[in-house]
């Protein structure tokens, strides 16, 4: 038997309480975490579309980005252990999740994107 080394699951910005303290005990277990529909949002499996909540909107304009990348941003602050791999097949999505990657979200935007889900 081998222990478990990675968890897949459907994780972003509006995800519950308990499923943060799920990723957390995930990190502190040394489990890798995978998350699905850190851009598009649960519900979009289409792609990334629809409408922005408004926070999303300005924060996304404070860091001169697009709502997916602070979407992504977001996901990948939560820990070390987040593997995140959106998918694309768009050369210029694929810039900007590369983009994301770089962001630095300040610990107030972090807290609120996360307080209020």
């Amino acid at each position: 038997m081998a222990p478990v080394v990675c968890v897949q699951n459907a994780y972003g910005i509006g995800a519950t309480q308990r499923m943060h303290a799920f990723v957390d005990e995930c990190g502190r277990q040394g489990i890798a975490f995978v998350p699905y529909f850190a851009i598009a949002r649960e519900g979009t499996e289409g792609g990334n579309s629809g409408r922005y909540e408004q926070k999303l909107v300005t924060m996304a304009q404070k860091y001169a980005v697009i709502p997916a990348q602070i979407r992504l941003a977001w996901t990948l602050v939560r820990g070390p252990h987040i593997l995140a791999i959106p998918g694309t097949g768009n050369t210029t999505h694929l810039e900007e999740n590369i983009t994301a990657g770089t962001l630095r979200l300040d610990e107030s935007d972090v807290n609120s994107l996360t307080s209020d889900e």
